[in-house]
């Protein structure tokens, strides 16, 4: 057969997102509007950052009208069970980087022993949440309280007491690589620059919390559950992994999702419980988080400290680049592999680094457990390395742009080799094309002498300018899977494993198969993907869903075509080398051709092919390796001269990417990315009393950035072909946050003059106030 599809140029039209309609109409099925005639389940949560459950009394909560149960962990037999881990890194990796992990056992319900406030110890079931929660008030509990490690260096210490029994220390995760002369190229340089960098705790707070579904269906036998997640194989896996469950046992559904950004790229306890709860009753159960338990108990993120060295020449060339890392991941994380790993890679950033020696250790401590937040560490290692260049630049009297300039790789370099593998334990070889074109790019996009306008306009602030280059590994592996059918009216029903949390799937992957179909837009629907419609997936995370289950549907379209070809065959006896595919249509003569409702029709009952099956593929794409997006950010800043309160004013962003599926969603993903960015850098932390206590529970306490914060962001995309996929995209989900701390740190040193190097965040306007006060006096 001869394929021409003479593809519509589906792929890179910024058609109207499907989904909009109806989220805006108020028409998205959430999680919590799936409640009619479900029992409603709440959770005893430990008010005590590290404690002994001395007794635990739910007789009285069990008397009371409208409790259908109160469950613990010895009731379900879940003593000592603890939530599998989702990911370990490729044993090359490990070799080359040292990197040895701790066997973290994460409860489902805590049992004599509590790590942290707001972990879960009892679950009660009752009819409506108005009586669940009535009956949580009368649960007794006892606690010895026992001391709490809220710092990640106290905990590393040797002389600190160990905070889980099965473990010799306090430490989850540590790594270490090196190549060149460091300590050679450190003693010789012009200039030394040192720093410690700290990435405050923050995450997600997305606008829908979580929640889960969950009942046993008595037809089919299994317990089916909606829950809002970004990886439903990931849940299902679990479940059956803790239950001894079949994948057959248990079905796992994705509604619409509000929002995911990583806290939802995890699997909890919670979604694991209901699930057992339900088949175990039979009550059909469901579970809504509220904002304040949100605030408490779902996964955080961020908590960084990087000791850092940079060394450079008289002309600003980087020599060599050291750095010593700690990740405090509270009491726990199921993805502490991938974030400490993703911080060690990405501390190399887009430059020529001749010489290198990093360092990363990740600590348990009496916090809450931590998840990957967009980026993943990837932002962390941006901030410790951009603000150890700008430092070297002012140390040197060299402009930040400049220092990047000479440092950043260019088309002659490509494609670069690291001499370290990736987390798959593939060599790294950054294959993009010019980044230091990025750079040149954004000062077009946003011109320094734009930050002279903005202070003519904004008197009333002392004016900056910043800028951070970023490099993201995009398209993790292995593989994700996806599903093309035929239906009986002609049309085409797409599914994936990547579950949507707002990426618009619904639209960018009908407009994948659309193309590689060569039917029109409207001819394919995308339906959310289950785990029975899709036996197998990975999940959305990690900038991996248009890569991965995009080149999964691109697949699953060709394949369809070839199935389809052979039926074509059979229908018409004409040799297969005969039939054409062009433009929607199958080609037999120069005058006759057959469609995809005819094919359709043939094959329904009556039809002449009603014994052939339905034309249904399922395809998998696999990657040998990550494929790298790269960008700078610019950004000018005003700070308040009388209380230091810190506007975004001017923000650019000049990302090198490939093929553009959507370029609208493109644009929307960077811009949101920029806005977690900058509520991450101004405004948000979860904060913890010495004594392990959460103090940020509500938003009168936890700063979210308003829309009164944000300024227009320009967007410029440099196209960059990739063979790495058949569609050619790389990644962006996660570029427009991670330069943004360190950009908008370079322009608040830029506005106050030289007068403070901002090392942390978010940054703090009470100490740029009394900056400001010095500067004056």
């Amino acid at each position: 057969m001869t394929r021409n599809v003479s593809a519509p140029g589906h792929i890179g039209s910024s058609v109207r997102r499907r989904e909009d309609e109806r989220l805006l109409g108020g028409h998205g099925q959430f999680v919590a509007d799936c409640a009619a005639g479900a029992h409603h389940v709440v959770f005893l949560r430990s008010t005590e950052p590290h404690a002994r459950i001395a007794r635990l009394d739910t007789s009285a909560a069990e008397r009371m009208p409208g409790v259908i149960g109160i469950h613990t962990a010895g009731d379900l037999g879940l003593c000592g069970v603890p939530i599998p881990s989702l990911t370990t890194p490729d044993p090359l990796f490990t070799a080359a980087t040292s990197c040895v992990l701790a066997e973290q056992r994460l409860s489902i319900l805590a049992h004599d022993r509590v790590h942290y406030a707001g972990q879960p110890i009892a679950v009660v079931i009752a009819e409506d949440r108005y009586r669940a929660e009535d009956a949580l008030e009368v649960i007794e509990i006892d606690y010895e309280p026992l001391a709490a490690v809220t710092d990640p260096f106290q905990a590393l210490h040797p002389g600190c007491p160990v905070l889980f029994d099965h473990l010799d220390s306090n430490e989850a995760a540590r790594l270490h690589y090196s190549f060149g002369d460091v300590e050679r190229e450190f003693a010789s340089a012009a200039t030394v620059v040192s720093g410690t960098y700290r990435m405050n705790r923050h995450g997600a707070v997305p606008l829908e919390c979580r929640g889960v579904l969950a009942w046993f269906d008595p037809r089919q036998q299994r317990v089916e559950v909606t829950t809002s997640t970004q990886v439903p194989h990931m849940v299902r896996n679990a479940i059956c992994a803790v239950t001894g469950w079949s994948r057959q046992d248990v079905k796992v559904t994705v509604p619409d999702v509000g929002g995911g950004f990583g806290t939802k790229a995890n699997v909890y306890g919670e979604e694991i419980l209901l699930a057992l709860l339900a088949r175990r009753t039979g009550h059909r159960l469901i579970w809504v988080e509220d904002r304040q338990e949100h605030l408490l108990a779902s996964a955080q993120g961020r908590d960084q400290v990087h000791h850092t060295r940079l060394a450079v020449d008289n002309d600003g060339q980087i020599l060599a680049w050291a750095d010593d890392f700690v990740v405090d991941i509270g009491a726990g994380s199921l993805w502490v592999a991938g974030i400490i790993a993703n911080t060690a890679i990405h501390l190399l950033g887009p430059y020529r680094i001749p010489a290198a020696q990093i360092s990363g250790r990740a600590a348990l401590t009496n916090k809450t457990l931590v998840a990957q937040y967009r980026g993943a560490g990837r932002p962390e290692a941006t901030f410790a390395l951009e603000r150890s260049l700008d430092a070297a630049a002012r140390e040197i009297g060299m402009s930040t742009d400049e220092i990047r300039r000479r440092n950043l790789l260019t088309q002659a370099d490509m494609p670069y080799p690291r001499p370290i593998p990736y987390r798959d334990g593939v060599p790294i070889h950054y294959d993009g094309r010019d980044y230091r074109a990025c750079l040149e790019s954004v000062l077009d996009a946003l011109p320094r002498d734009e930050a002279a306008r903005c202070a003519a306009e904004y008197p009333q602030y002392h004016i900056g300018y910043g800028l951070s280059s970023y490099l993201e590994a995009t398209g993790r592996g292995p593989h994700e899977t996806a599903r093309i059918r035929l239906l009986p009216n002609g049309r085409f029903e797409v599914t994936a494993g990547a579950a949507s949390a707002g990426q618009g799937h619904e639209t960018v992957f009908a407009q994948v198969a659309a193309e590689a179909l060569g039917v029109p837009f409207e001819q394919v629907r995308y339906v959310p993907g289950d785990t029975e419609r899709l036996s197998d997936g990975v999940g959305t995370f990690a900038s991996r869903s248009a890569i991965l289950a995009g080149s999964a549907v691109h697949k699953a379209a060709g394949q369809l075509v070839e199935l389809a070809a052979a039926r074509v065959h059979a229908l018409t006896n004409a040799d297969r080398d005969d039939v054409q595919y062009a433009e929607g249509r199958f080609h037999i003569a120069r005058d006759h051709s057959i469609g995809w409702a005819e094919l359709a029709r043939a094959a329904t009952v009556g039809g002449e092919q009603e014994s052939g099956g339905a034309l249904d593929v399922t395809a998998v794409h696999r990657v040998t390796t990550v494929t790298w997006t790269m960008g700078v950010h610019a950004v000018i800043v005003g700070v308040h001269r009388r209380t230091g309160i810190v506007k975004v004013l001017r923000y650019a962003v000049s990302h090198e990417g490939g093929r553009e599926i959507n370029p609208r969603i493109v644009e929307g993903q960077i811009i949101g990315g920029v806005a977690q960015g900058v509520g991450g850098a101004l405004f948000e932390q979860w904060k913890y009393s010495e004594s392990g206590q959460p103090q940020s529970t509500t938003f009168a306490a936890y700063h979210l950035p308003l829309t009164t914060d944000m300024p227009i962001v320009r967007v410029r995309h440099l196209h960059v072909d990739t063979p790495a996929n058949p569609i050619g995209v790389r990644g962006a989900g996660e570029s427009g946050t991670i330069a943004v701390y360190a950009a908008l740190a370079g322009a608040v040193d830029d506005a106050l003059g030289g007068h403070l190097h901002i090392d942390s965040t978010p940054i703090s306007p009470g100490r740029l106030c009394r900056v400001l006060d010095r500067a004056a006096s």
